[in-house]
Order: C-alpha cells, then sequence, then structure tokens
C-alpha cells in the first residue's frame, strides 16, 4: 500500500451500502470490525456501521483511511488508503499525516482542527478543512467554532461561512435578551434617524421586558396617557387619576375639575413656551380658557372656535371670533363649563406629542408632564412611587391588594399593553403569545416570501417590519460600526434559530429563544423541540420530544425534559435544587395528571435530579440532542 502522504489511493474500491451521506472526495477513518467469507466485511466509521464489499484483503481490528469516490447506483465507493501506525504516533502523528495528505501548511490550529475531526469521525475533504480553519481563526475562539463544525457535518448543513456564523454567535452564549437590550440602548444613544432604525426602535419596544428602573421611566407617563385617552373607559380615567394622586403628581385633596382649574388659571404666568409645540398648544388654549373665565367670551360655542383654530396651528391673537367681544356686556363663564375644554386641549396636546415622538420627533411627552407639574423634585417622586405601583401589581406583591378595582385596572392594562408579561397559570394565552414573538423575531419571513401571492400582498408590508427584515435593511445603511456589530449579532442569533429549526427525515425540530419577562427578572425562554410526523404529513402529537430552558432569578439554570411516548408523559426536572423544587411542587402533581388525562395523556412520573456534576451545572453549555441516535444522528447545540 502507498504512503497516507503521497495521497494514493491502493487500486482496489471497496462499495459500501447505506444511507450514509457522505461526499466525493471526503477522507474518513475507519476500523474493520469483522470480516466475513465472500470478500465482506463491516467497517465501523464513527458510530456508524457499514457492510462493505472488498476487493482487497483487509484485516480484523486494524483502522483505515478511506477516501470517498463517485456513488455507482446508490452505492458508496471508498478507497482505501495506507492505515497509519497509530501504537507509535497516536493522535498527534495521525493529525499530522492527514494535514500532509491534505496539502496544508502544519501550524497549531490546523493540528488542532485535524485533532477534533478524527476524534469525532467527522468527513474530511481539503475545502472543508481549509474553510472551517480559515473561520476557526476569525472567530478567534476554538473552543466554541469546534463544536460548530461539528454540527453542521452532523446536521448535514451547507458548509458555508454565514451558517458558520450564525450557530457561532448562538454557541457563544450571550443572553438573547441582553443583546435586545444592548441594541435598543445604542440606537437611542447614537442610532441614525432614518425611518429604517424609528420602525427598529418601535419593534424592539414591543419586545420590552420590564424592570423598576423601567417601570419608573415610563410608568408615570402610562398614567397619564390612560387618564386622557379617549378610549378609556370612565372607570379607568377614574382609576388612573386616583393613581396619580397616590403618586402624589395630583395633590390628594383635589378633584379632576379642580386640578384642571388650577391649570386654566396658571396659565397667565407661564412663560418660555417653545412656538409650534404641542405644549404652545395648550399652553395657548389654557390662556385661552383663563380669559374666559374672565369674561372675555359670550357663549361656550366661541370658545370652542378659538381652541379648534389654536389646535389647528393658528395664533390665538390672531383668530378672528364669529363677534366683536369687545362690544357687548363680558359674561363670566363658570369653571364647570371649562374643564371640559381643558380636558380636550391636554388630549389634543398629549396625542401630538405621541405622535411626534413616534416618528422621530424631538418633542417628548415627559415635557408636557413637566407643564403639567413645575414641581421637578415632585415629578421625579412620582415617577418612583409610578414604578413602585406597577411593580408591585406585576410582582402580585401584598401592597397591592389595597389598590382599588379601577386602579388595578388601570395598572394591569398598563402592564399589558406596554410591557410583555405571560400568564403562565392561561395555556392559550401563553402559546398565542409565543406565537406573536416569532413572528415580532421575523423567525416567519421566508415561509412568508415562500408562500406570497396575490391574494395575501396586502399583508405582506407587516412581514417586512418585523425584526430580521429590518435589521437586514439596517446593515446596508450607513450606520457606525457598533451599531453594526451588534445588527450582525442579532441576526445570527435569529438565523441560527431558523437553521436548527428543521426537518430531518420524518423528524421535525424546532428551537425558540425568546426574550421573557419574570416579575422584574429578565431572562431568556428557550425550547427545544422534536418529534415525528404522520404519514400525511402533520405532528404526530403520539410522540415528541420538548427541552425547556430557563434561568430563573433565585434557582438559577433550570432545564425540564418532557418526553411523549404513544401518550404517556415523563418529566425531569434538573436542576441544582432538585429536592426542595420536589418538595413545592408535590401539591401541583395530581392536578397535572388530571389536566394531562382530559387530553388523553397520561402521566407516568416527574423525577427531580440534581446535576450530575459541578460540569453540567453550566446547563447553557451542555449539549442537548434534538433526536435520539440512529439515521437522524444528535446535534450539539449550545443553550
Amino acid at each position: 500500500m502507498q504512503s497516507i502522504t503521497s495521497g494514493q489511493p491502493v487500486s482496489s474500491p471497496i462499495e459500501i451500502k447505506g444511507t450514509a451521506s457522505l461526499k466525493n472526495g471526503q477522507i474518513l477513518f475507519g476500523k474493520v470490525n469483522k470480516v466475513f467469507p465472500n470478500q465482506t466485511a463491516e467497517i465501523q466509521i464513527g458510530h456508524q456501521k457499514m457492510i462493505a464489499t472488498l476487493d482487497i484483503p483487509l484485516r480484523t481490528g486494524e483502522k483505515y483511511w478511506f477516501q470517498v469516490q463517485h456513488p455507482i447506483e446508490g452505492k458508496v465507493v471508498l478507497k482505501a488508503l495506507d492505515s497509519p501506525d497509530l501504537n507509535i504516533s497516536g493522535l498527534k502523528g495521525t493529525a499530522a499525516q492527514l494535514i500532509a495528505h491534505l496539502g496544508i501548511t502544519p501550524e497549531p490550529a490546523a493540528t488542532k482542527l485535524a485533532e477534533y475531526l478524527l476524534t469525532n469521525s467527522l468527513p474530511i475533504t481539503k475545502e472543508t478543512f481549509q474553510s472551517a480553519l480559515q473561520w476557526l481563526k476569525t472567530a478567534d475562539a476554538a473552543e466554541v467554532g469546534l463544536p460548530v463544525i461539528k454540527t453542521m457535518f452532523i446536521q448535514q448543513l451547507p458548509f458555508v461561512k454565514d451558517v458558520f456564523d450564525a450557530l457561532f454567535t448562538q454557541s457563544k452564549g450571550e443572553p438573547f435578551h441582553k443583546l435586545l437590550s444592548g441594541f435598543k440602548q445604542q440606537l437611542q444613544d447614537g442610532g441614525p434617524g432614518t425611518r429604517t432604525a424609528v420602525k427598529l426602535m418601535e419593534v424592539l419596544n414591543s419586545l420590552h421586558v420590564a424592570k423598576q428602573n423601567q417601570l419608573q421611566q415610563i410608568g408615570l407617563q402610562k398614567l397619564v396617557t390612560t387618564w386622557l385617552n379617549s378610549d378609556s373607559t370612565p372607570e379607568m380615567k377614574s382609576g388612573a387619576f386616583s393613581l396619580l394622586q397616590k403618586t402624589g403628581f395630583v395633590p390628594k385633596e383635589i378633584t379632576e375639575s379642580v386640578f384642571l382649574e388650577i391649570l386654566i388659571d396658571g396659565a397667565e404666568a407661564r412663560s418660555g413656551i417653545p412656538k409650534n409645540s404641542s405644549i404652545d398648544k395648550l399652553h395657548q388654549g389654557l390662556q385661552l380658557l383663563s380669559e374666559a373665565k374672565r369674561g372675555a367670551f359670550t357663549k361656550v360655542e366661541e370658545i370652542e372656535i378659538a381652541i379648534n383654530l389654536i389646535l389647528n396651528s393658528h395664533e390665538h391673537e390672531e383668530t378672528k371670533l364669529p363677534i366683536d367681544v369687545h362690544s357687548i356686556q363680558r359674561k363670566n363663564i363658570s369653571a364647570e363649563k371649562l374643564s371640559p375644554l381643558a380636558f380636550h386641549l391636554l388630549q389634543s396636546a398629549f396625542f401630538e406629542a405621541a405622535a411626534k415622538k413616534a416618528v422621530g420627533g424631538n418633542i417628548e411627552v415627559n415635557d408636557l408632564i413637566g407643564y403639567l407639574n413645575k414641581n421637578t423634585e415632585r415629578v421625579a417622586e412620582s415617577k418612583g412611587k409610578a414604578g413602585e405601583l406597577l411593580f408591585q401589581s406585576l410582582n402580585k406583591l401584598p401592597e397591592a391588594q389595597y389598590a382599588r378595582i379601577n386602579e388595578k385596572l388601570v395598572l394591569s392594562h398598563v402592564l399589558d399593553t406596554e410591557f410583555q408579561t405571560f400568564d403562565f397559570t392561561n395555556g392559550p394565552s401563553v402559546a398565542h403569545q409565543l406565537k406573536e414573538m416569532t413572528k415580532i423575531l421575523g423567525l416567519q419571513l421566508e415561509h412568508a416570501l415562500i408562500n406570497l401571492s396575490g391574494d395575501n400582498m396586502a399583508g405582506f408590508p407587516k412581514d417586512l417590519e418585523t425584526l430580521k427584515p429590518l435589521l437586514l435593511k439596517l446593515l446596508n445603511e450607513q450606520i457606525p460600526a457598533s451599531i453594526k456589530e451588534m445588527a450582525e449579532q442579532i441576526l445570527n442569533r435569529i438565523t441560527a434559530q431558523q437553521i436548527l429549526s428543521q426537518e430531518n427525515g420524518p423528524i421535525q425540530n424546532l428551537l425558540l429563544t425568546l426574550p421573557l419577562n419574570l416579575g422584574s427578572t429578565q431572562t431568556d425562554l428557550t425550547i427545544q423541540w422534536s418529534g415525528r410526523k404522520t404519514k400525511d404529513g402533520k405532528i404526530d402529537p403520539d410522540y415528541c420530544r420538548v427541552l425547556f430552558y430557563l434561568e430563573l432569578e433565585r434557582i438559577k439554570e433550570t432545564v425540564i425534559d418532557m418526553q411523549v411516548q404513544n401518550r404517556i408523559i415523563k418529566v425531569t426536572v434538573i436542576n441544582g435544587h432538585g429536592a426542595i423544587l420536589e418538595e413545592a411542587a408535590g401539591q401541583y402533581l395530581d392536578n397535572l395528571r388530571v389536566n394531562l388525562g382530559k387530553m388523553d395523556y397520561r402521566l407516568s412520573g416527574v423525577s427531580f435530579v440534581n446535576p450530575v456534576n459541578e460540569k453540567d451545572r453550566d446547563l447553557r453549555v451542555k449539549p442537548i440532542p434534538f433526536s435520539e441516535a440512529g439515521s437522524y444522528s444528535g446535534v450539539d447545540i449550545r443553550i
């Protein structure tokens, strides 16, 4: 036989039947397990065993190099290369032989890659080796990159840099919610003022996760907005005003009408209002009402006309009223009749400010809040109190029970509409929210493109205003390098989820990582699902496996492994506090068993186990197989 370093195979080929996904030119390292009569043998490459027809004698127990030749009629043809002397060379010597055979310049990075490929029995060609080596050098993190290379081989993914980059970013384990929060902060601090950036902020806000400091930042604003919102019910309006009194923003001893009257009376003394702003229109309108209170108008209808002119950007002083107010006897109009007009002015001002802010304008709703209460220290205290009230409601703290019914309605409304909250006691609601979040991330973009037709073109623009397509668009614009780098990381994380959510024969895989709010804690929710399909292509509800990963504030990393076999469910909870969790969960297991029974499933048991060793405590980097070994081999991913 020729030396392996010459790269020349022996003359007689080995024909192997089977389903191994081998490609022309790949180099494999295998062992001859058994030699049978009529020139056949069992050859093992990694964990895969094949029956080979031999035209040359090979010895049982020996290891050989094989090179894949062109498949012939469904058969994979292998040619045997010289067998290295492992007793002498060991793994490092074998790796050196492989590098020489491929014609690669020897260097530590190439040796490390060759050793990894040999140890994991992965197929090798010069092209894939060179590509992998270059990617690993660029990534500068071989301990993360090497398992990604293995995943690409095992999952039979396209061996291209885009796929490597996506999986590499996924494997680094940076929490997804932190990437999103950091990116949002960068856009706020120095992002481009383009329409794409504005839309991205809206999408990121829809994925917003509530923490107490974030509740403080916009909590007071949302209470004021709820009070003024024309769509709010009378109960909601009264609840919002009551909460504003609890925060100290509005004095507790005064009513809504009295508060509005104070605004009217104080308008004359105000100065330094920015021209042509929402505050300016509000200020002009309140000044007009103050004049009306002193007898400048004879009828409420005249005031309404003047206010409408102001709201339509006409100056109060230039307003031509339908009558000459100076030629008739003045008549004082009561505050009771003026208060609804003051409320209308507030509504218009807040609506305009919010609209301008949404499209990138400089006017902030907080400026209007400052107009309503000039005491900056009091406003700061009120923001803190508003955040505290929302935080208590969010976490169902004991203090929250003292809120009135209408106040609870407002707090729940603000949390539901402005912050991402999951009610895990309501399964259909959780399922709906998870589906909505997959749409927001843009995970369904390619599916929408494939299924696009003339009938559903109207809804397609919505798919283009989700996170992934907006990131792609932003990367084609002139943006700072730091923003570009983070946008690429997030895009890679989304793409990795799509790559790892695929069909593998009759097995359907799904990987989903979403930012999640649990009380005041930000975390990621990762669901890894694999199941088989029925003959008609539908998901088989009788057989599947679900791995649910979550890092919680106090009990830290938790993995729930649920396996369904013939509608029999077995659940394993892996956590460093297994005994404590088992005791706490005991009272709920009967309910779980009954409710599963209603869906025609049977619970065989729930077990709570600690990680078997310290290494397994870092569950984020523990490889979790998508499926059992076999024709549809497992994949190492890092969650």
